[in-house]
Formats: C-alpha cells, structure tokens, sequence
C-alpha cells in the first residue's frame, strides 16, 4: 500500500506518519523492515536528500522482515529532476507495487509543492493521498480545540483564548502545538481563559502593537500617536511599527473592496481573504470610518512613506508621526 502525504500542515502530517510508523514496530521491535530516505544526515539533506536507494528497497524484498515501512521524505521539493524522473518510470512500471499488502511506502511532502509536478500527479491518483492544508479561519480555531483534545479529551478554551492565542503565535502551527500543551496542563479541568494565555503565552510581539493599531484605524490620532512614542521610547524597531499600519490598511483596504464594491458578508469576506475571522469582524467596525477611496489614498501614502524612509529621503520616526498626523 502507498501513502502520499503532502501539505503544509507540517505537524499533522507528521503525526500521521509517526503513526503508522509506530503501528508497524509494533509487530517489527527490531525494525528490521524498515527504511527511511533521506537517512537522518544534515549534510545530506542540505545538498538536496539521497534518494538513490529508493528503488531497489522497494523493488527488493526482505528476507528477514516480510512486512516493510519505507518513508520517503520530501522527494518533490528536495529531490532532483532526475531523481523524480527515474522513481515515477520504475512506480509507472511496476505498478502493482502500489497494492502489494506486505509493503507500505509513505511519501511525505511537509512543505509547500507544485502540484503540477508529474510524480506528484502520479502519487496523488494511485496512492492513498491526503492534503494537509495549513488552516486559516474557523479551520485553525477547530484546529486548536483539536490538538487540545488529543492531550485531554476534556479539554477546552474559551473564544477569546482561541483568538488571542493566534494572535500571539502568528498561527503558527508548531508553536500554537507547544502554547495548547502548556496552557492543557496548566488548565487542568478548568476552561483554558484569556487571562491564561496572557500569563503564559510569550507572544511573537508586544501585544500592546494593537493598542496603536486600533486607535489609529478608530482616527483617533491623539491615542495612536501616544501609544507610538511609548514603543519607541521602549526601543522597539520603527521599522516593525511601520509594517503593522501597513498590515493592517492592507487588510482594512481589503475588506472594504469585498464589502463595497462585491457586496460580500462577513463569512464570505473571510473566506475570499483567508483572514482569522475575529481580523474580519474588527476590520468591518473600523471600514465604517474611512470610505474605499480614502483607504486607497492612505495605503498609496504608505507606500511613498516607505520609499521615503527606505531611501533616506525621510527619517522613518518622522514618516510614522507624519503618517498618523495626516491620516
């Protein structure tokens, strides 16, 4: 039986493999029957993975251990062209390989892959082929509760957890994986809280970065400009806030399109944008307060500042005051 296994869900996908893994030694202790490509060697797998013996071990069977695992990690996006081009003639050929019980091939794609290449096409129509698409929106939130539930059963988090610990992670799965089993054990029975994502969680910026967000996309410039001056007395980077009043008109500017000029609804917006829900609804409240005109006038004067500060024409902490001052 053959796996093909791709997307970049990572640590899901990973957990599929681990699992069939341990599935086979438990009945191969020695594993004996199993092989694994690229062998576990840095050096190797920077110069792109060895994928040379891929074929005899599936070819060859083994006398000592009748059942097989192999698991070929990362061929498409690691291996060559010829690599690719030799495996996929042999599989084409040998194709009953595909349903031989006593053998069980797992190709793992962990990372973003063309899905024009040929032996991806190939693998994803005779395989047992499963997409672990990174999940965006409602899909990560079910995803926390999911990992949550993995490690206990009963556990549970409250939608503001849930929203502020994505905020916290940037989505990212593998430190939300670490954040969901640290805020489980401390919960216990309880519902992991908001306040408990703030006492544990370090977030990836300063949560207080949304303070000044808000304040300057609610026009309230006195606010904004306080909360500005308090981060760079701080010694954060100008640069690192400059990019946050980008993000965040990139997404205001977003949304009003969607919303003015296609008439789409809340649940529509965050599916055509793939923005986290709770981003969509927020930035809905504060569309009321600039029309898609203004919006795209004050993303174009972001754009100049930038080429400004960039350029040394203007200094990046005057470009920021001026910005706010002027919006």
């Amino acid at each position: 039986m053959f796996y093909f296994l791709y997307g970049e869900d990572a640590l899901t996908s990973g957990q599929k493999v681990r699992a069939i893994k341990e599935k086979f030694l438990i009945k191969d202790e020695s594993a004996s029957g199993l092989s694994i490509f690229p062998a576990h060697n840095a050096a190797r797998s920077a110069a792109g993975g060895d994928f040379e013996g891929v074929i005899n071990t599936i070819a060859t069977p083994n006398l000592l251990a009748p059942k097989r695992l192999i698991i070929i990690n990362n061929l498409i996006t690691e291996g060559s062209d010829e690599q690719q081009e030799n495996i996929l003639v042999f599989l084409k050929k040998e194709k009953y390989l595909i349903n031989d019980q006593d053998l069980v091939a797992v190709f793992w794609e962990n990372k973003k892959t063309k899905k024009t290449n040929a032996l991806f096409k190939f693998l994803e129509k005779n395989a047992k082929s499963q997409d672990f698409e990174k999940p965006v929106g409602i899909k990560l939130n079910q995803w926390i509760l999911k990992q949550a539930q993995i490690i206990d059963e009963k556990a549970k988090f409250s939608p503001k957890a849930v929203e502020k610990l994505i905020f916290y992670t940037g989505g990212e799965l593998f430190s939300l994986s670490n954040e969901i089993q640290k805020l489980v054990n401390y919960a216990g029975n309880k519902m992991v809280s908001e306040e408990m994502v703030d006492l544990l969680v370090q977030a990836d910026f300063d949560a207080n970065i949304f303070n000044t967000i808000d304040a300057l996309a609610n026009r309230n410039k006195k606010e904004a400009l306080k909360f500005m001056h308090q981060h760079l007395k701080k010694g954060e980077d100008a640069y690192y806030l400059f990019s946050m009043f980008v993000y965040q008109f990139r997404n205001l500017l977003k949304i009003s399109d969607l919303k003015e000029n296609y008439h789409l609804n809340e649940g529509d917006i965050v599916r055509t944008t793939k923005l986290h829900p709770f981003v969509v609804k927020k930035g809905l409240a504060q569309t009321r307060n600039f029309s898609f005109e203004t919006l795209k006038k004050i993303y174009q004067k972001l754009s100049t500042l930038d080429t400004k500060a960039k350029t040394g024409k203007i200094d990046i902490k005057l470009a920021l005051d001026k910005f706010i001052v002027e919006i």
